[in-house]
């Protein structure tokens, strides 16, 4: 879908700026404010992560950067909102991947074009999920849990933050991998289904590292493996699923920074130069750890590359799975 104007946007990143620096030298207006939209509520790990970006990025360029909520739609009322916006560098968007890869596959309706209305600016961190399970279940590794699964068919529930969500996804992907019956629990949030994980009414939840490591540690659940090509930085001696036999998990979820689709290759660079400088400020490193997630650096071309391919890939999980949302 539009992968040839994607990757032509790609190509464009990361030409030499040979041309006019009228368009940098104007950026940031002065006195101008920046504006990062988050389209979640206040409080979760993006919104966190946005608001300490902000934070550094305001003092690098010497201009108020402020987040602003725009919860709904599951980050479909925010994109919109930066989508229409003038792509002057001064309205962005600061989002966890579904907002890009995913809602375009479960949504019916989604009034945005995920590859056609943003320019990519810079992937920032990395995290995935991890698949945790109450200790009540008798097994220690993905196979011991399918092998059990399949020998008490129906008895076991997987939780999920919410239909649509990365949680549920990954969830009917190890239902149809597998081959085990097992039932969806949907919940309005992450912490109301993991409330249930813990109290055993449920058995096993896609779930954040840093939640799970947390209640790990007592043994009040147990780690399975993590999402993901390789392991996690934070979690080096967990094992991925894929290193475990269970294919179909290679995908970890990212937070990146966007602007609307037009903007100049001068802005574009001189932004993205200020996130990579913000970034890398030992703030910004400190809450990374804080929340499990791996810092990235890449080009804007090399993360509009990270968009499509994801999209692709999360496109074809999710036909396989046959979820779909009004």
């Amino acid at each position: 879908m539009h992968r040839r104007h994607f990757m032509s946007l790609a190509a464009a990143a990361s030409l030499p700026l040979v041309t006019s620096t009228a368009a940098a030298q104007d950026f940031p207006k002065a006195g101008k404010p920046i504006r990062i939209v988050v389209g979640f509520a206040a409080g979760g790990p993006t919104d966190t992560q946005a608001r300490a970006l902000a934070l550094e990025m305001g003092k690098i360029l010497a201009v108020p950067t402020i987040v602003e909520n725009k919860p709904g739609v599951s980050g479909g009322i925010g994109a919109v909102e930066v989508a229409r916006a003038h792509p002057d560098g001064h309205t962005l968007m600061y989002i966890s991947d579904g907002v890009v890869t995913q809602n375009p596959h479960t949504l019916r309706s989604v009034p945005y074009d995920a590859l056609r209305d943003f320019t990519p600016i810079a992937q920032l961190t990395a995290g995935g999920v991890v698949l945790v399970m109450h200790p009540s279940v008798p097994a220690n590794t993905p196979q011991e849990f399918i092998a059990y699964g399949k020998a008490h068919p129906g008895k076991l529930a997987y939780a999920s933050f919410g239909a649509g969500t990365i949680s549920h996804i990954y969830g009917e992907v190890l239902r149809q991998n597998t081959g085990i019956d097992i039932v969806h629990v949907p919940y309005k949030g992450s912490a109301d289904a993991l409330k249930d994980l813990l109290a055993g009414r449920v058995q096993i939840m896609f779930d954040s590292p840093s939640t799970a490591m947390q209640y790990a540690k007592d043994g009040r659940l147990k780690i399975l493996g993590s999402a993901g090509e390789k392991r996690r930085a934070l979690m080096p001696d967990t094992p991925t699923l894929l290193e475990q036999g269970l294919p179909g998990f290679e995908i970890r979820g990212w937070n990146g920074l966007f602007a609307p689709a037009g903007m100049s290759p001068q802005v574009l660079q001189k932004l993205h130069a200020a996130v990579a400088q913000a970034s890398r400020t030992a703030t910004f490193q400190s809450l990374l750890a804080t929340l499990a997630f791996d810092p990235v650096d890449e080009t804007p071309a090399q993360f509009a590359s990270v968009v499509q391919r994801d999209f692709d890939r999360w496109g074809s999980y999710i036909r396989r799975t046959g979820i779909k949302l009004d």
